[in-house]
């Protein structure tokens, strides 16, 4: 297909023809056999470019100080034209952008998808992270109850490291949070996604630059079908169905993630019962809360976020990249993913009695599910291929018996 198509088209002086920059931006290989589990990557694509508009949009009207942004956000609640939609688009966007980013990783982990490119894996594994970062500053910004406490956990955890005592004064501007603070997360909050939306653009080049991966987990290098107009109409129809549920949840349940005290002026003097995020950090606040060692507690949280970078390094050369041709690695897939799910219900709850208990198992577990399922995998290939190839001496006799076989039918 490449061949056919460099073949036709004026060349531009730099070697390369006008059908063939077409072919790379527009008609590059995919597999033909791509799920809607390959619409995640596109539908973030959409929900980052809705962040970012709708973002802009209420910073005309917020103000990042200790006694006005209360009142600015409420301003953008009442009185600002549509300024209640926006901000509703805005939160609701950050929800739909991380349970997206949950699936894509879960769907990057079940076919492999950090075998066939795991330059892509680490690129990705890096946006998490910052988006990780962005969603906890915007978290901040309505300075309410649970936007102050949870800027003291998290900011405090910077002094576990040497040094990070000074670094805490210099990010707070002071010795305590105060507008300073305020400011300086606006600031990062409104710049980072830009830096987002710069590295989504790498991360797309990486891809390109190997090709998808696919639900059968086998190299379809030779046998694939064009970007367009296959998977771009069937990214279309899942941004239809995304806008149709963002719009839903906006008109519908506006508030259904955020917490009440996130409405209630803050109290420097007073910490509440449950100190908690929004539920897509819970599971890694339930893992920080599991360790009782303040550094352990931190170096702990950012393994169990980080640790999906360790499946490329102690994986094999698997001849079958996907799940489905490893029943015992789907097992401990969904053992996984449940315990996620469990996790984030721990990390919602007062770290009181079993909750503790209960956070500190699922920490383990979750851990331990990071390194056993590449290990099973590599391990199961190896007995599966090691059982179905001949011997030596089986593979000689087979050759012989087809040779012989040959020259009888020869005579």
């Amino acid at each position: 297909m490449g061949n056919s198509l460099s073949e036709v088209g004026a060349d531009d002086g730099s070697g390369k023809s006008s059908s063939v920059y077409y072919y790379e931006a527009l008609k590059y290989p995919c597999p033909p056999n791509l799920s809607i589990w390959w619409n995640m990557g596109s539908m973030l694509f959409l929900i980052l470019g809705a962040q970012i508009l709708t973002g802009v949009m209420l910073t005309m009207n917020y103000t990042a100080d200790e006694q006005l942004a209360v009142v600015s956000v409420d301003y953008i609640m009442r009185d600002a034209n549509y300024g209640w939609i926006i901000r509703s688009v805005h939160m609701g966007g950050a929800s739909m952008f991380f349970a997206l980013i949950y699936m894509h990783i879960a769907r990057g982990v079940y076919f492999g998808a950090y075998l066939k490119n795991p330059h892509v894996w680490y690129s990705g594994l890096t946006l998490y992270l910052l988006s990780m970062g962005v969603g906890f500053l915007g978290y901040v910004l309505p300075w309410g109850v649970m936007s102050y406490w949870g800027l003291t956990v998290i900011t405090n955890m910077m002094t576990v490291i040497p040094g990070g005592a000074r670094a805490l004064d210099w990010f707070q501007g002071g010795f305590v949070i105060s507008t300073v603070t305020l400011k300086r997360v606006f600031v990062l909050h409104f710049l980072l996604p830009f830096v987002i939306l710069g590295l989504s653009l790498a991360h797309v080049l990486l891809l390109h630059a190997n090709g998808s991966s696919n639900p059968l987990g086998l190299d379809e290098t030779n046998f694939s079908v064009p970007f367009h107009p296959y998977y771009s109409i069937k990214d279309l129809a899942g941004f239809a169905l995304l806008l149709a549920g963002l719009v839903g949840m906006t008109f519908t349940f506006a508030s259904l993630t955020a917490d009440p005290l996130q409405w209630q002026p803050i109290n420097k003097m007073k910490t509440p019962a449950v100190i908690k995020p929004e539920w897509y950090f819970l599971y890694a606040y339930a893992i920080l809360r599991s360790i009782p060692h303040k550094a352990g507690g931190v170096f702990t949280m950012f393994a169990a976020i980080a640790g999906i970078a360790i499946f490329p390094m102690i994986s094999g050369n698997e001849k079958f990249q996907s799940m489905k041709a490893c029943p015992p690695a789907r097992l401990m897939f969904v053992i996984w993913v449940a315990n996620f799910m469990f996790l984030t219900v721990i990390g919602a709850q007062e770290p009181t009695g079993g909750w503790v208990l209960a956070g500190q198992f699922g920490t383990i577990l979750h851990l331990s599910a990071l390194v056993m399922i590449p290990m099973i995998k590599a391990e199961w290939e190896y007995h599966l291929y090691k059982t179905a190839e001949p011997s030596k001496e089986e593979s000689v006799a087979s050759d012989v018996k087809r040779f012989l076989g040959l020259r009888l039918l020869s005579n």
